[in-house]
């Protein structure tokens, strides 16, 4: 019986620390004071020391009865020694890929979705927030830019603890244990047909040997726009539309009396708001929205173990309520909010001295409530649609105001207060059981390990909604007696609706199935270490809500993975991985894909020459990779229609009428041809990546760089140069399409402790990468500036005219190429490329780069003094742009509403250059203005804070109450952004800025140790 006492360096004991006798599954726990006993079998028996966050310590008992232990805590470098890689783990400094991992305590931010958190934190990774909806928060990524033509083909794998396909935002941030992607080719060749985008590894939190430990988050929030577009008011809507149809008039050739669009008599009663109902003033967007919302999270796991068995479990809680307003007399169920319950508990026992057993269960429920039937994007747009004049929020007797029955002119506080309401409801379950067998007995290091898990989804929509009648006073005649106020307003009935709620209901879901069987090789020999990986995978995926039945067959992949590894001296490093997949999406004879990739490193400071350096600089390595990864398969996604599926069948299908005779007025139903089979392969991709690290000031300062290129080939688009007057009912696909793309990544960071009060962290990243098209099939052009091959991707949406000013006079319009209608003085003058004096769609090119940056960054510090610590980080991007397609009296047919900016343009009276808009026109008689020109371009470059830190921890805790540690804190999320772009947030990339903004969030909050 050995007794013993476990303590750190300063003497304290260590309670929960774990001790285990080496080659058996005998072990004990230390108690409170940090006293265990054991019971060993001889004196040379080995014992194992562990607590989280220290070094591992080995003791042989020898004579010994009673132990007095002290463990080290572990440092900063060598917590991270060990990294995750695709099927496993590998020590740091052998790793040959390039990966990059984020601090899990950074994305511990007041929002729902984890794809949000990753903006500037990680080399290599874009990332584009596009909704603020809750419930709708999750964000665009892309690993290294985009390389894809295929809009749906762009989005990396996900895996979170081993699995494929899991939603990374539905899962708590608070579970998880690292986060790290996964960007060349040596690190990605593993998953073959799914590592062209990247791969994005998630494992969540495992229990620890210890006693019990409970740890407690919570915090409480409020959140508002970032910014909303700001609309103009009654009285400048109607003063301008009044000037844009007199331009109208004019341009008409001033035939006839001029007729304002408003009278002065109504302007003036509108600018006194003396009489609002009859000449209302109404900015919708205050009209339909708070001024904050509210956000709040609770979470509390409970965690311990001892050697041979250990556990994990959480339960959370996150709700959010929009911005959309409440008209509680009517109905306190029509509310904009989102909840969702996370359940996670991860299990590991050690069945015996070489057999291990993990299970991991995880549950989602979640909920969202929206007022209407209509998305929060189509209220948002409605918004634009109804000018501030046309009629009040309510009328006096609480009906709804309206001009048309139709669907558009609707009433925006209608949409979101008496139209009814909608529930959705999401339940999942994840699972996953991995059995290991060490097999040392056989050989050192060699071990076999299994995995199967089942993953069900779950979605029930209800749908309790309405039309409300609509009325209309009329300003003319608006009283019951006429010239008599006092007999009452005289409503106008526009469209009969009813007060009753109907019912419907929509539901869906998907269940996923994923086995894994694997051999793993790792021994050292002396100076040598050498590893080895053979793995068999498959997957098979089905959608229980598919339209038809091509789309409901079993979505499956399977294939095999190998990795073998040798190090040298841990200075020379050599990787060879290779993935080998296949598809039911391809033929027989093109179902399987190979997928090769080699890595390089030397660990330059290793080196016997270098070590008079060492005082100046700890560490630097070199590395290079080289590949092919792929992409392509059904894997990832469920298709959309069946062209999409199984692409070397030829689909037949309900083609409608076929019209003949004549005059073509005869026709019947028939079948026709809804996708034509091609004999097409995976796209492919070769990765190259040169990376350097550096380690300098006592590992303090360190420093990674990469350099990539990669070209995608083979990828799947549509034919451009199949002509229409072949008459295919659907253009086929090929392999054609290729990208090639190239940039730099990198980041530094910077760790430093003032006396024994102060520390500072410092860290920032970069990201830059260029695409270029080099074949799209595009259908040849007549003029080379008509190409589309030599840009980017994106470039593709951004087609449009040069326009060079606004015209001066007359006399500069007449000797100017002719362009779209009546031109006039202050209309926009485009470039004729072609120089064959007019302006027509020979003249149009490529005038933009896309909505998705090519230069992304973020930098930041965390600086702690005693108890407090106070951080900041900025994330900004550069390169991205939008045509603006935003509000007009000329394409609203005079109707709808207009943004403030309006005010900034073109008058005879101030012909400025530099107006946002040219010269106003009224009711679509001039489409000159408004064609996609560089006039309408807008950079949406920003620099925004993106959070603000502070807190103060009570190390002691309270006692007390069984408080070990405690944090209260106060975070702001999103909290300012510096741009040129004013319209609206620039992150939602919209042309017209009927997105649901994007929010800000201030929040308290706390955590507690137990």
């Amino acid at each position: 019986m050995i007794r013993g006492i476990i303590k750190d360096e300063a003497g304290l004991p260590l309670p929960g620390a774990g001790v285990k006798v080496k080659g058996s599954s005998t072990s004990a726990a230390a108690d409170v004071n940090g006293a265990f006993t054991i019971t060993v079998p001889d004196q040379n028996t080995v014992l194992i020391i562990t607590y989280v966050g220290y070094d591992t310590k080995e003791i042989t008992v020898g004579t010994q009865t009673t132990l007095d232990i002290r463990l080290k805590e572990t440092t900063g470098s060598d917590l991270q020694e060990v990294a995750i890689v695709g099927f496993g783990v590998q020590k740091k400094e052998s790793l040959v890929g390039a990966q990059s991992s984020v601090n899990v305590a950074d994305l511990k931010q007041p929002v729902s979705s984890m794809s949000q958190l990753l903006a500037g934190r990680i080399p290599g990774v874009i990332n584009v927030s596009r909704n603020g909806e809750p419930g709708a928060t999750g964000s665009d990524i892309f690993i290294r830019g985009i390389s894809s033509l295929s809009s749906g083909d762009r989005s990396p794998l996900v895996i979170i603890d081993g699995v494929p396909n899991r939603n990374l935002n539905d899962i708590s941030v608070y579970d998880v244990e690292n986060f790290t992607v996964l960007k060349d080719a040596a690190a990605t060749a593993v998953y073959g047909i799914r590592g062209a985008n990247g791969v994005i590894l998630i494992n969540t939190k495992q229990g620890k040997t210890g006693s019990p430990r409970i740890n407690v988050e919570y915090y409480e929030g409020i959140s508002r726009f970032t910014k909303r577009p700001q609309l103009i008011d009654g009285v400048n809507y109607m003063n301008l539309a009044n000037e844009a149809k007199y331009s109208d008039y004019l341009r008409g050739g001033a035939a006839g009396a001029f007729t304002p669009a408003y009278s002065i008599d109504a302007v003036q009663k509108t600018a006194a708001g003396t009489d609002p109902i009859l000449y209302p003033n109404v900015n919708w967007f205050d009209a339909i929205y708070n001024d904050f919302g509210r956000n709040r999270s609770a979470t509390a796991n409970l965690s311990g173990g001892v050697s041979n068995a250990k556990y994990y479990v959480s339960l959370g809680y996150y709700g959010e309520d929009g911005l959309f307003k409440t008209d509680e007399a009517v109905n306190s169920a029509v509310k904009q909010n989102y909840g969702r319950y996370n359940v996670s508990a991860n299990l590991n026992w050690d069945i015996t001295g070489t057999t291990k057993l993990d299970l991991g269960i995880k549950g989602i429920l979640g909920q969202n409530n929206y007022p209407s039937n209509l998305l929060a994007q189509d209220i948002f747009s409605q918004a634009f649609l109804i000018n501030p004049t046309s009629f009040p929020v309510l009328y006096p007797n609480g009906s709804l105001p309206g001009i048309s029955p139709q669907a558009d002119q609707r009433n925006p506080y209608g949409d979101v207060t008496r139209n009814g309401y909608r529930t959705s409801y999401t339940n999942q379950l994840y699972s996953n059981i991995r059995l290991t067998q060490d097999l040392k007995e056989v050989t050192p290091g060699l071990s076999v390990t299994t995995m199967f898990s089942f993953d069900v989804n779950n979605t029930n929509g209800i749908n309790r909604t309405k039309r409300e009648s609509l009325y209309r006073i009329n300003p003319s005649d608006p009283y019951i007696t006429p010239g008599d106020p006092n007999s009452g307003y005289k409503y106008g009935l526009v469209l009969q609706g009813q007060d009753f709620l109907n019912y419907n209901y929509d539901n869906g879901g998907d269940k996923k199935m994923y086995f894994e069987g694997a051999v793993n090789y790792n021994r050292t020999f002396g100076k040598h270490a050498v590893s080895g990986l053979l793995l068999y995978n498959q997957n098979d995926n089905t959608k229980a809500s598919a339209p038809n039945l091509t789309l409901s067959l079993p979505y499956r992949l399977q294939g095999l993975v190998s990795r073998a590894t040798y190090a040298y001296d841990n200075k020379y490093f050599f990787e060879f991985n290779m993935g080998y997949n296949g598809s039911e999406n391809f033929a027989p004879n093109k179902r399987y894909g190979f997928f090769p990739a080699v890595g390089l490193g030397w660990l330059l400071s290793s080196e016997k020459f270098f070590e008079p350096l060492k005082n100046a600089i700890q560490m630097v390595k070199f590395r290079y990779s080289d590949g092919i990864v792929g992409s392509g398969g059904s894997g990832n996604s469920y298709a959309d229609n069946e062209g999409q599926r199984f692409y070397y069948l030829t689909k037949v299908g309900d083609a409608g009428d076929y019209t003949f005779g004549q005059n073509g007025n005869l026709g019947t139903n028939g079948l026709g041809v809804t996708a034509y089979g091609v004999d097409v392969t995976w796209a492919e991709t070769r990765k190259q990546d040169l990376g350097f690290e550096l380690k300098t000031l006592n590992n303090n300062l360190s420093l990674i760089v990469d350099f990539y290129k990669e070209r995608r080939k083979n990828q799947f688009i549509s034919r451009g140069t199949v002509p229409n007057y072949i008459g295919l009912a659907n253009t086929p696909i090929g392999n054609l399409g290729i990208v090639d793309n190239k940039g730099i990544d990198g980041t530094i960071q910077y760790d430093t402790q003032f006396g024994k009060d102060w520390s500072l962290n410092l860290r920032a990243n970069f990201t830059y990468n260029k695409d270029k098209v080099i074949e799209n099939d595009q259908a040849p052009k007549p003029y080379p500036w008509m190409e589309q091959r030599g840009y980017n991707v994106l470039a593709a949406t951004r087609v449009g005219y040069i326009a060079e000013k606004l015209f001066d006079s007359q006399a500069e319009i007449n000797a100017s190429p002719t362009q779209f209608g009546t031109l006039m003085p202050g209309d926009i003058k485009y470039k004729d490329l072609n120089g064959d004096g007019k302006i027509d769609s020979f003249d149009q090119t490529i005038i933009g780069r896309g909505d998705i940056p090519s230069t992304t960054y973020g930098f930041g510090f965390s600086l702690t003094y005693k108890n407090f610590d106070f951080g900041l980080f900025f994330q900004g991007q550069d390169n991205a742009d939008v045509i603006l397609n935003i509000p007009s009296f000329a394409n609203s047919g005079g109707l709808g509403n207009m943004l403030a900016v309006a005010a900034d343009r073109w008058t005879p009276t101030n012909p400025r250059q530099d107006a946002v808009y040219p010269r106003l026109s009224y009711g679509g008689t001039n489409n000159n203005n408004y064609q996609s020109s560089t006039w309408w371009k807008r950079d949406i470059s920003f620099l925004r804070l993106k959070n603000a830190d502070l807190g103060y921890t009570l190390k002691e805790g309270i006692k007390s109450i069984g408080v070990k540690r405690l944090r209260v804190y106060a975070t702001g999320y999103n909290v300012f952004t510096i741009s040129k772009f004013k319209l609206w947030d620039p992150e939602l990339g919209t042309n017209n800025g009927t997105r649901y903004p994007l929010t800000s969030n201030y929040s308290l909050g706390l955590t507690a140790n137990f």
